[in-house]
């Protein structure tokens, strides 16, 4: 058997494969090739049942805000070690060409969050100056 008398490529699908599928939808605003997009669609498809209220009233308590987009998106996302690594991402930008620029997310300092307790539990001794 050749290949061509198998891999055809059809717009409608014959009726004997058709038939058997059940509630099977296409989404032409949503690319195969496009994982992030899909993975965002799948999460909002998980969650769609509870925004339409079909839920228990429990589950809502615990049911954070619904973004269209996670933080970083389905961009890169590059975390340096000093200042340096703005440069690098400049340079590496214009090389390859990639339109969009570079949007810093954070800041210079790395500091604990508000909610971390900064005194250790640990009592000094001797031996372990404080």
């Amino acid at each position: 058997m050749r290949a061509r008398e198998f891999i055809t490529e059809q717009s409608k699908l014959p009726p004997e494969i058709a038939d058997p599928m059940r509630y099977t939808y296409v989404l032409p605003g949503i690319s195969a090739s496009d994982p992030y997009r899909n993975y965002r669609f799948g999460v909002a498809m998980a969650r769609a049942r509870s925004d339409m209220g079909q839920d228990s009233t429990e589950a809502e308590k615990f049911m954070p805000n619904w973004q269209t987009e996670t933080a970083f998106g389905e961009h890169g996302v590059i975390s340096g070690f000093d200042a340096n690594v703005d440069t690098v991402i400049d340079r590496a930008l214009a090389m390859t060409r990639t339109p969009g620029g570079k949007h810093l997310v954070s800041t210079a300092q790395s500091e604990e969050p508000k909610s971390i307790d900064t005194v250790s539990p640990v009592k000094p001794f001797r031996g372990y100056k404080r």
